[in-house]
């Protein structure tokens, strides 16, 4: 079964902390990754890294460049566990 997309959203916040040391009470719907916590590409990809490494998944490179808030993130990873889980999840 996959996680919820609560729990999805908590274990990115924890990454974003864990590897940028923001705090995860700067993480909500909406929040602009670039505009808002100044993120580059580079911390971009630190993330990207981590979150496919906790989550087992890969996140195609055209897909990074076009994930631009904190939503985009989380709901492109349900999708991603959601597909790999199969339709009895």
């Amino acid at each position: 079964m996959s996680p919820s997309r609560d729990e999805i959203a908590a274990a990115v916040r924890e990454i974003f902390q864990k590897t940028l040391r923001i705090e995860g009470s700067r993480l909500q719907p909406g929040t602009h990754l670039k505009e808002e916590l100044k993120l580059d590409s580079l911390d971009m990809i630190e993330v990207v890294y981590e979150v496919e490494d906790r989550f087992d998944v890969q996140i195609p490179e055209e897909r990074l460049k076009t994930i631009t808030t904190f939503d985009e993130i989380v709901d492109g990873l349900s999708l991603a566990l959601q597909a790999r889980a199969g339709p009895e999840s």
